[in-house]
């Protein structure tokens, strides 16, 4: 009986071990195939396209690596930091309602973006797009 619970304790062990190293791994590979962003100075367009139908262009000249303090400090969104980084609430002076399920949807050249704006890495001559969207069903 007690040779029986050695072996299943060993069997325990020996999966946390295989577990912890197979997560160990995947983070690495997570790691090295995540878009990093380029350094150096690049030139990007931001259209913001508000609830009226209306737009304005906004030309950034900027050496951030991200589309998020890229977007801080060329002034067309207002920095509203929230528990996963830059929550745009307010862009171009126009702030969404949230109580209207209004949100600013983050497109590249028209396609929408699967990360955050302090994860989207900017590269010189890109396009993105930050459109008031009503209703959380929207994109």
């Amino acid at each position: 009986m007690m040779s029986e619970q050695k072996r299943n304790y060993g069997k325990i062990v020996t999966a946390a071990v295989c577990l912890a190293a197979a997560a160990a791994v995947l983070l690495l590979v997570w790691q090295l195939a995540s878009p990093g962003g380029s350094a150096g100075e690049k030139r990007i367009t931001v259209e913001v396209v508000h609830g009226d139908g209306s737009s304005r262009n906004f030309a950034l000249t900027t050496a951030e690596e991200y589309l998020g303090p890229a977007l801080v400090s060329g002034g067309v969104v207002e920095d509203n930091q929230g528990p996963y980084g830059l929550y745009i609430l307010t862009a171009d002076g126009e702030t969404a309602d949230e109580g209207a399920q209004e949100w600013w949807k983050v497109t590249k050249s028209g396609e929408m973006v699967n990360t955050g704006a302090d994860a989207t890495p900017i590269a010189d001559g890109e396009r993105y797009e930050l459109t008031l969207t009503v209703g959380y069903d929207a994109y």
